[in-house]
């Protein structure tokens, strides 16, 4: 079982090696074309899907190589719905902060040099809200099932693994080439309800 568990931990670090690499190498000419084909995908999933009942949106803003750029869905957005961005803690746990239009304009350097939205920005996201929520979850990977491979710190699976946010809807956002047959998980890991790429969605309860 003890080897099993090693295997399974080797394949993680290999995949999130090997994706990180690719991703990396992406020109970001297209990545700025890519991310805006993935928010208009997103904005139609959203409204012609499961908007209805939808009050807040947990987002998030680019900051590694090769990540997606949501800002023209987080524009669309505000003025619909509260949007809120992710402040990373030292014990590991997020909160989320609501942000308004300007919102490049009320953030500073956070943990692993990531902005993130000053606490005076906003209000803090509370989770009694889940069930009227919609979380857009960044990953390095993921695959058809939902499975999610994330960047090894495990923010995302402990907030989305809290019991008060078992109501949220979960959307996996990648590229169209980080969906892979099988992602490793472990029992901590949380599945996504949809993943969103540059060439549609789908919902992993189908498939």
């Amino acid at each position: 079982m003890e080897k099993k568990a090693e295997r399974k931990a080797e394949r993680k670090v290999e995949t999130r090696n090997e994706m990180q690499r690719i991703l990396t190498s992406l020109d970001e000419r297209w990545v700025g074309a890519a991310s805006r084909e993935l928010c208009g995908k997103l904005n139609t999933l959203v409204e012609t899907k499961i908007g209805q009942g939808v009050d807040h949106i947990l987002a998030w803003t680019k900051f590694f190589p090769g990540e997606a750029d949501l800002s023209s869905f987080i524009v669309s957005q505000l003025g619909q719905r509260e949007v809120y961005f992710p402040r990373s803690m030292p014990d590991r746990s997020m909160n989320f902060i609501s942000v308004g239009k300007d919102w490049h304009l009320d953030v500073e350097t956070g943990l692993y040099g990531i902005p993130e939205p000053k606490d005076s920005a906003g209000d803090a996201y509370d989770m009694a809200n889940a069930h009227k929520t919609l979380v857009i979850v960044p990953g390095i990977a993921f695959d058809k099932l939902g499975n999610r491979l994330g960047r090894g710190k495990g923010y995302y699976d402990r907030f989305l693994g809290a019991s008060e946010m078992l109501g949220c809807i979960k959307i996996g956002v990648c590229w169209t080439l980080q969906i892979i047959d099988k992602v490793p998980i472990s029992s901590r890991d949380i599945a996504m309800d949809w993943i969103c790429h540059e060439d549609g969605f789908f919902s992993t309860s189908e498939n």
